[in-house]
């Protein structure tokens, strides 16, 4: 074995194409890492939801229980939300307390400093640590479905429907279809 060895070092050439070869190895197992690491950015970004994303997402959702209770292959589902998605950040508060005392008065003040945890981007910029996001609450719904205006059917959706969506029963309407 460590002839062979000698041999392979004391040719210079050798030497120089399995020295070529294990740095091409190398650049090319770079490359699919890389390919790999931008998998996994759309892959985490294409979870977050705009608002209108958020709002279109619940009205599939109130359609199919509606289609599931009444059998309407079609009714309309509209859905209003109080805001837009509220962000909570990182945070890193500081306290300053300061005390004087004079001869009449002893004096005392407190400064409160807050800065937010920021992180770098791809593209070198900054942006502020994200630790929660806050879906908007539904403000109202407004079901248009057959069989909406049989009492037991509207009463099952609205059931249905506030239980799906953790809102009071004053907050839905439904109706029947023409």
């Amino acid at each position: 074995m460590n002839e062979k060895i000698k041999k392979i070092t004391q040719n210079p050439k050798l030497l120089i194409i399995l020295g070529l070869g294990g740095i091409l190895l190398i650049f090319i197992s770079s490359l699919f890492s890389a390919d790999d690491k931008t998998d996994n950015k759309t892959a985490s970004s294409s979870t977050a939801y705009t608002a209108e994303q958020y709002r279109e997402m619940l009205e599939k959702d109130i359609k199919n229980i509606v289609t599931g209770i009444t059998g309407d292959k079609n009714p309309t589902v509209v859905i209003t939300l109080e805001s837009g998605i509220r962000y909570s950040y990182a945070s890193a508060d500081e306290t300053d307390t300061s005390s004087s005392t004079g001869s009449v008065t002893d004096q005392s003040s407190e400064s409160k400093k807050q800065s937010y945890i920021t992180v770098k981007t791809a593209d070198g910029g900054e942006k502020a640590l994200v630790v929660t996001e806050i879906m908007p609450e539904v403000r109202g719904v407004a079901i248009i479905c057959t069989g909406g205006n049989s009492e037991a059917i509207a009463e099952k959706i609205k059931n249905a429907v506030t239980a799906a969506l953790n809102i009071t029963s004053k907050r839905v309407y439904i109706s029947g279809g023409t």
